[in-house]
């Protein structure tokens, strides 16, 4: 009978240290960091930014592309200040600014027992900085933003507008990736406090310096397909040869955008410079343009697929094509190329020779060509509705035909489009959808896959192969020999559209184009290159193809650059 009670003491006992070791865990795994997260919320006040919290968006190595810009910001610390009256007066005659509203801010962060307000982002001229730091109670310090004030990445991520009432956020995406994933990269939570030990009364301790804190962030990362590196030293090419354009690189393998420039950029945080100018917020990578010439690619492989198409051809160029008395489309060599084979008349882009090629080709073979390829197909992989521009749309009647067969009339394509045709034909002929973004995830957790399209043969081998040594030529004894890449190779081919529009002075705009890939043995990458307002192709487009791509060697390919 003892033992029994004995027995039945041991398990009670037994029973109540598990519970309480079970109460440990609880509080102590389990709930610990929410539980240690909250003393110190209690020990402390702090000020996070309104983008604080969203989740980052990053390239294909997970590198950041959003959090790469700093700025200086102006606080006031109301605890600190003695006269709100005179530090205000001394604060806006420094900013320029009107001192009722900086003593107003003071004044009802102190009524809410705030450590910090915000009084001025950016600021960023030394002197004014130097200025107010030496004022008391008033603290100039660098943060981290999300977007760099140079417009880097800009097109590319989007930005962000204050959100409506009803929204459970303080700013929402209104462009780019921002507005695509907004409910991925919406923030739940504020990890990065700029943050002040406080005591139990909530009055700031002196002495202990401010720190930023972070908490662990509750939304979703987006990884892109974007190499940063490549991107980063596009963009730097980019502005020193483009003022108006852009750039896309596809790797050929997966089709995934490796860089997408566009320019002009703008700062995200001045909204004045780029509402006045909407052109600057244009992602023209993505916008519609006239092909020009780029897209006897185009015509060629339909003239090739319907057997229209010799390589032993010649076409006779007196330096125009005529359809009437009073219908003529020069050439762009007015004198003429005279006699030319096919695939000089690629290489030197005569527009006689392809105006025949275009009118033996027909148009509804030329269209039904188009569609089979899918060379206007707007879709992207992780990035929908974005190239709406863009079509194919031929009137009937020779010259329609002979000026949509030099890419302009009717003919409207994107970068990205024209890079992804150069793609196909360098692809063995097998299209498939560019992707610019691979996956969402969660902490370390992978919540979306967005896997590479994997392919539909739309151009026979044989033709892609033959369109593959036509584009050779254009870079070495054609109209794109500036784009050639000694000891690499590449091939490619130029453009110059027209645009319909004039100078004050009556000179007609011109766009120009040039796309091309390399390395010309296994091809890997295809750069598409549009410098808006220029000259030619050759002149103005080629020269930058051939930069990015050296480059771009020097990275990936350092064997091939020696």
């Amino acid at each position: 009978m003892v033992k029994r009670r004995m027995l039945l003491v041991l398990s009670l006992l037994c029973l109540f240290l598990v519970i309480i070791a079970g109460r440990f865990f609880y509080f102590q795994i389990v709930r610990g960091p929410e539980l240690a997260q909250r003393a110190a919320s209690m020990r402390t006040r702090g000020f996070s930014f309104p983008e604080s919290g969203r989740g980052d968006i990053l390239d294909r190595y997970c590198r950041p592309l959003t959090g790469t810009g700093w700025g200086w910001a102006c606080f006031g610390i109301p605890d600190e200040i003695a006269d709100f009256q005179e530090v205000s007066r001394r604060v806006a005659e420094i900013l320029g600014t009107e001192p009722r509203k900086i003593e107003e801010s003071l004044q009802e962060a102190d009524k809410r027992r705030e450590s910090l307000v915000l009084l001025k982002f950016p600021v960023d001229d030394k002197k004014t900085r130097q200025e107010l730091a030496a004022v008391d109670g008033i603290l100039v310090v660098q943060v981290q933003r999300r977007y760099r004030e140079d417009g880097r990445f800009i097109h590319l991520l989007g930005s962000l507008s204050p959100a409506s009432p009803e929204e459970n956020a303080r700013v929402v995406g209104s462009s780019g990736l921002e507005i695509r994933y907004e409910n991925d990269l919406r923030a739940r939570s504020h990890p990065k406090q700029l943050q002040r030990v406080v005591d139990a009364m909530g009055n700031a301790i002196s002495g202990i310096p401010l720190k930023l804190a972070s908490s662990r962030k509750a939304a979703r990362d987006v990884v892109t397909t974007i190499d940063r590196g490549i991107q980063e030293m596009t963009e730097d090419i980019v502005d020193r040869h483009i003022r108006t354009g852009a750039v896309v690189i596809l790797d050929i393998a997966s089709r995934d955008i490796l860089a997408m420039v566009s320019r002009p950029a703008y700062n995200p945080y001045d909204p004045e410079s780029y509402t006045t100018d909407t052109g600057c917020q244009l992602n023209r990578a993505l916008t519609a343009f006239y092909p020009g010439s780029i897209f006897k690619i185009a015509v060629a492989a339909a003239a090739m697929e319907n057997d229209l198409l010799r390589s032993d051809e010649i076409f006779n160029c007196p330096g125009y094509f005529r359809f009437s008395e009073k219908t003529v489309i020069p050439c762009w060599k007015t004198s003429g190329h005279g006699e030319i084979s096919t695939p000089r008349a690629l290489a030197e882009s005569c527009n006689a020779a392809f105006i025949e090629i275009g009118i033996r080709v027909g148009r509804s073979r030329l269209l039904d060509f188009c569609n089979r390829a899918r060379l206007f197909e707007r879709d992207i992989i992780g990035y929908e509705n974005a190239q709406g521009d863009s079509r194919l749309q031929i009137d009937y009647g020779r010259p329609a035909l002979g000026n949509a067969s030099l890419g302009q009339q009717g003919v409207m394509m994107t970068p990205l489009q024209v890079a992804n045709m150069v793609a196909t034909v360098v692809d063995n002929g097998v299209y498939k959808r560019p992707r610019l973004v691979r996956e969402v995830r969660e902490g370390e957790q992978i919540v979306e896959l967005l896997p590479s399209d994997p392919g539909e043969q739309v151009i026979s081998p044989a033709t892609a192969g033959t369109l593959c040594e036509y584009l050779k030529l254009v870079t070495t004894t054609g109209t794109g020999r500036n784009a050639y890449l000694p000891g690499i190779g590449c091939g490619g081919k130029t453009a110059t559209s027209q645009t319909g529009q004039y100078t004050e002075s009556g000179e007609e705009i011109l766009d120009t184009w040039f796309v091309g890939y390399f390395p010309v043995e296994n091809p890997q990458w295809v750069i598409a290159v549009l410098v808006e307002h220029g000259q030619s192709g050759g002149r103005n487009a080629a020269p930058v193809f051939r930069e990015i791509a050296a480059g771009m060697a020097k990275m990936y390919l350092p064997q091939a650059g020696r």
